[in-house]
This record gives C-alpha cells, structure tokens and sequence, in this order.
C-alpha cells in the first residue's frame, strides 16, 4: 500500500508536469509547422505562377525552418523533462565543456556546414527540385537542411552532402535553361542543305504541342562547329524553361533522326576504308 501511495504520489509530483511537458512539447510541434507553411503560402500565393523561383525557394526556406524548429522544441523538451527528473542539468551542461576540446574538429565542422547552409539560403545558389552538380554529384535536390544537401541521381541514388564540402554548385535550372544538340554529318553532304534541314526543324518545335510550351525562344542553327575525324559537326540550340532542355533535347535529336533521312541528309558515323591491293 506504501509502495502505491509512494507511485501516486510521483506521479502527482513529476508524472504530471512531464505529461503536460510532452503534450505542450506536441502542441508546439504541430504549432511550429502549421505557422511556417501558413507563413509560405502566403508567400506563395505573391506570384500567380506556379512552380516560379519565389515558390521554390519558399519551399526550401520554409523545409529548412521546420526541421531547425523541430530541433529546437525537442531539445528544450528534452532539459524540462531532465530537470524535473532532478537531474542536474548545470554539470551536464558543463561537462560538454570537458568534451568540447576533443570535440573541437567536429563541432568546427558541424558550424561550418550550418554557416554554408545559411549562406546558400540566402544567396539563394540553388532550391529544392533544382538540377545540380555538386563536386561530381549530379541530380535533384530532394531535401536541404542547415547541414546537408540530399541530391538524388538519375540512377536513384540519394547523395548526402555536408554543405561546408561544397566549394562548386553548376545549377542546371536556374530562370531559363538551353538545349543543345550537335549534328555529324558526312563530308560528302551539301552543308547548306543540312543547316536548311536542322533550320526547318527547329521551326517545327515551335509549332508541335510536345515542346512549344517549353520554348523561350525560337531555335537557331550556329552553323559549322567543327570538322572532326568523320563528320562535319553542326549545331541547333534553343532557349528553354528551366529544367526542360532534357526534353527538347530528346525531341530535336528524334526528329533529326527522321527528318535528315527525308531530306536525304546521311548522319555521320565512324567508318574505314579498306583497299586491296594484288
């Protein structure tokens, strides 16, 4: 019976406020995140496009306060609960300091990636969704936090990158993009014919439904861009939307695949000749 009114009587006395720490702990959880994605739709909802850079970069913004605020509501959930378990928490803070010379490395590094996080963020070098290449790494950028960059490859492949590594980001999708295809043809081949030919196909992209809304600007051929060992290399190139180069790219080298054999174009491919001699 002792023993029952001694368990009553914790609970009374700790098991209560821990509760109350734990639901207030939940409250300010959901609290947090339903104040930062209120904040960024209204920030959002500035532009009436969908998917523009302010969308984007709100979205990494609001992701990185998130998961910053989450940190924070834990900790401090985590020392109330301490404290009213009459655990010291002055020595257990000041034992850090004891660590801290061996730690020195690590917690050096640790300030450095937040500080690179933080000035990617406000530089706003790159967002998630963007097409980057990160030190060789190149992908979407699926999740950012104050430390890391996860970019994902075209393989599938998640990359984590501590953002204090970075020291080069290409961003593939910033504003407007540009596809670009180089064209071999042989050196028998009328090259004026041929740049007529890639010319007309680059006006077909800008009537064909599966890449005009894509376009930002009408295609251009530059002409002879180099007389390589088997070919007379030619290139078309066009303006896009961000992140749709890919696209295009596939597009126009479909078409020149079919519309250089109706004109009687022939593609350029590696060949050798033999002679006999008796």
């Amino acid at each position: 019976m002792e023993q029952l009114d001694v368990i009553w009587l914790w609970l009374q006395q700790k098991g209560l406020p821990i509760l109350l720490i734990i639901v207030g702990t939940i409250a300010a959880y959901f609290l947090w995140r339903y104040i930062v994605r209120a904040i960024a739709g209204r920030i959002q909802a500035l532009d009436d496009e969908e998917g523009s850079d302010l969308d984007k970069r709100t979205t990494t913004i609001s992701r990185v306060l998130k998961s910053s605020g989450t940190i924070v509501i834990l900790s401090t959930s985590l020392l109330m609960i301490l404290t009213e378990l009459g655990v010291p928490i002055a020595p257990l803070l000041a034992s850090v300091g004891v660590f801290s010379l061996a730690a020195g490395m690590g917690a050096k590094t640790l300030v450095q990636d937040m500080l690179s996080g933080l000035f990617v963020l406000i530089e706003n070098q790159y967002t998630i969704d963007d097409v980057v290449d990160i030190g060789g790494v190149r992908g979407v950028v699926e999740k950012m936090t104050l430390r890391v960059t996860v970019v994902r490859d075209v393989a599938g492949t998640i990359h984590i990158i501590p953002n204090g590594e970075i020291r080069q980001v290409s961003n593939m999708t910033p504003d407007w993009s540009r596809a670009i295809v180089d064209v071999g043809i042989t050196y028998d081949d009328d090259v004026d014919k041929a740049i007529r030919v890639l010319q007309k196909i680059g006006d077909m992209a800008a009537e064909d439904e599966a890449v005009k809304d894509k376009l930002l600007e009408a295609a251009v051929v530059t002409g002879v861009e180099g007389l390589d060992d088997w070919s007379v290399r030619l290139r078309i190139m066009v303006k896009t939307k961000p992140g749709e180069q890919w696209n295009v790219q596939r597009w126009l080298r479909r078409q020149i695949r079919l519309v250089f054999a109706q004109e009687g174009v022939e593609l350029a491919f590696p060949r050798q000749d033999v002679k006999l001699v008796q």
